[in-house]
């Protein structure tokens, strides 16, 4: 594994900001485990007492945040590093068209053959599994909505950031108001699951896009600023903004709610899971930003970062099986003990570690015959 365990130079004049590659990472490789021993474990040993699952399942609820800001960052970031009109913007239309990917997979991992032979009496309740939005549909639509910020900001003159601010704010602020909503009573199943999770969904896109576009925004100053991400101040303004989000939104949001007389925020603050996760997600950008400028970054947690799409599909694969297989999930759901759900969750990680190193050497050669199916650039 030698070759591959280079390292990376984290310079100011790399094109991706390595940290949030292996932010990605982290997120990435904590969903895995998260899933795995989620899907496996005996629910007889889900004791909130135990300090132990209470330290895992309190970081299995940081991971989504973590995943969906970076993700933003990331593609922000490139996005605007150069100013340019939108027909002269190359990553404008690979953004769109990777927005139209996440789609087509998030669908693809939930289809369910069965439906193509009850096609003349379909009944969408009967197949709402199939319908369901997770964090693929979830990321395509804050991505989606990155382009609007860079469309308008083209077209308006007005800064991106503004655009930005207020998708991320809105997508938090307007939680209240369609969190108790029975959507299914006014839009058809497939578009009601963007906004409820009553019927399977895992990531309504209000509020969870918010976490994306809070990304986006830091991609945008990143953009302007890069040189700012390479020091310790700035892993030190996010450890300390994500403090502070971590321990005292909830005073933050009295304040506003005080002062403006708005139930959502009162409501934010008495169900405050948004702000304090984007907190979170602060603090491990903030973390792991100090550990890029002193350690330098292996090639393969790099590359982790980087395979974050494919590692997502394969997992869904193994772990929970899809219209075309079976799972583990399947056979041992809900079954092992303690030690053979980590054991198994160990294992998995192992698996796209390798997964991922052996992938390093074979895509150049699939990019170089495949070069439509492997393109070489890519936007997250």
């Amino acid at each position: 594994m030698e070759n591959n365990l280079q390292q990376f130079d984290h310079s100011k004049s790399s094109n991706r900001l390595l940290f949030i590659d292996v932010m990605r990472a982290y997120a990435i490789l904590m969903m895995v485990q998260g899933h795995m021993i989620d899907a496996l474990i005996d629910p007889v040993y889900r004791d909130s007492s135990n300090w132990l699952f209470s330290l895992w399942d309190h970081m299995r609820g940081v991971t989504a945040p973590v995943f969906f800001f970076s993700s933003g960052t990331i593609f922000s970031y490139l996005l605007l590093r150069k100013n340019l009109p939108i027909r002269k913007n190359e990553r404008f239309f690979k953004g769109m068209k990777r927005v139209g990917i996440l789609l087509l997979l998030g669908y693809l991992l939930r289809f369910n053959p069965s439906m193509l032979l009850n096609l003349e009496n379909f009944d969408f309740l009967k197949y709402k599994s199939a319908f369901a939005v997770d964090a693929l549909h979830c990321i395509a639509v804050g991505l989606g909505l990155i382009l609007v910020s860079y469309f308008l900001h083209r077209i308006t003159k007005v800064w991106v950031w503004v655009y930005c601010f207020i998708f991320a704010f809105t997508a938090f602020f307007l939680y209240p108001n369609v969190a108790d909503v029975n959507w299914l009573e006014i839009l058809p199943l497939p578009m009601a699951d963007y906004l409820t999770r009553d019927y399977g969904s895992n990531f309504p896109v209000i509020p969870w896009t918010g976490f994306v576009m809070w990304g986006a925004l830091l991609g945008y100053l990143l953009s302007k600023r890069v040189n700012f991400a390479f020091n310790n101040i700035f892993a030190i303004v996010m450890l300390v903004l994500g403090l502070l989000l971590h321990y005292y939104s909830g005073s933050m949001l009295d304040f506003f709610y005080r002062i403006t007389s708005l139930s959502n925020f009162d409501y934010l603050n008495n169900h405050n899971f948004l702000y304090f996760h984007l907190g979170n997600a602060l603090i491990v950008l903030g973390v792991l930003a100090f550990i890029s400028n002193i350690v330098k970054i292996p090639s393969l947690l790099s590359s982790i970062g980087k395979s974050t799409m494919m590692i997502y599909v394969v997992h869904v694969f193994i772990i929970y099986g899809t219209g075309f297989n079976l799972g583990l999930q399947y056979y041992y759901g809900k079954s092992l003990t303690p030690v053979q759900a980590v054991l198994s969750a160990v294992g998995i990680e192992l698996f796209f570690i390798m997964l991922v190193y052996y992938w390093a050497k074979l895509e150049p050669v699939m990019q170089e015959k495949f070069p439509k199916i492997f393109p070489k650039k890519r936007i997250i």
